[in-house]
C-alpha cells in the first residue's frame, strides 16, 4: 500500500507505523473529519488463500473491531469505524500518541523507570482488565507492545484481537483452529 492510498474514499494513509502478525497500522487523516486517526489493516493475502481461510479472518477481524468498539473505558483504544475497501479490512481508531510498554522500557533499560510511574501503570492497567472482564471479554494478548502510555500519562491497552467472549467461548475457539495463529 502506497503513502497517497485512500481507504473507503475516506481515510488517507500517511505512514506506516506498526506491523505485526497479519496486520499494519497507519497514521492516517480522516478526511471527512479533518483529523488524525489510527488505521489498522488487515495485509491483503496473496491468491494462495482458500475462501474459507478468508472468511475466518474476516469474521476475527469483524469480531475484533466489535469487541473493541464496545468496550467504553478510559484505558482502552477509542475504535471509530470498520470496514473493507477493495479487498482490505480495516479499522479506525483513536491515534494514540505515546510509546508502548516494550518501547518505555526499552528506553528506561539503563535508568529504570520509577517505582511510582510501574505502580501507575499497572494500576491503570488493572483498572481497564477489571472493566473488560465486567463486559466479558478477556483480552488474550497482553503484552507489553499491547500497552501504550500517552503523553498525559494516560496508559491504553490496544488490539483486541484475538479477544474472547466470555459468553461465546465455542465461536471464539472455532476462530482460533489450525492455520489461524
Amino acid at each position: 500500500m502506497g503513502e497517497s492510498r485512500l481507504i473507503h474514499g475516506r481515510y488517507r494513509l500517511i505512514d506506516l507505523i506498526g506491523r505485526g502478525g497479519m496486520g499494519e497500522v497507519w497514521r492516517a487523516r480522516d478526511e471527512s473529519l479533518g483529523r488524525q486517526v489510527a488505521v489498522k489493516c488487515l495485509k491483503p493475502l496473496g491468491q494462495q488463500q482458500d475462501a474459507s481461510f478468508m472468511r475466518v479472518l474476516r469474521e476475527r477481524f469483524r469480531r475484533e473491531a466489535r469487541v473493541a468498539a464496545g468496550l467504553q473505558h478510559r484505558g482502552i483504544t477509542v475504535v471509530h469505524d470498520f470496514g473493507e475497501d477493495d479487498g482490505i479490512l480495516y479499522i479506525v481508531m483513536e491515534l494514540l500518541d505515546g510509546r508502548n510498554l516494550s518501547q518505555l522500557l526499552e528506553d528506561n533499560r539503563r535508568d529504570p523507570l520509577p517505582v511510582p510511574d510501574f505502580v501507575d501503570i499497572a494500576d491503570q492497567v488493572s483498572a481497564a482488565l477489571a472493566y473488560t472482564h465486567e463486559q466479558a471479554v478477556v483480552h488474550r494478548d497482553l503484552k507489553p507492545a499491547n500497552i501504550v502510555r500517552i503523553a498525559d500519562g494516560t496508559v491504553k491497552i490496544c488490539d483486541f484481537g484475538i479477544a474472547r467472549l466470555g459468553h461465546d467461548i465455542g465461536f471464539t475457539a472455532r476462530l482460533t483452529g489450525t492455520g489461524v495463529a
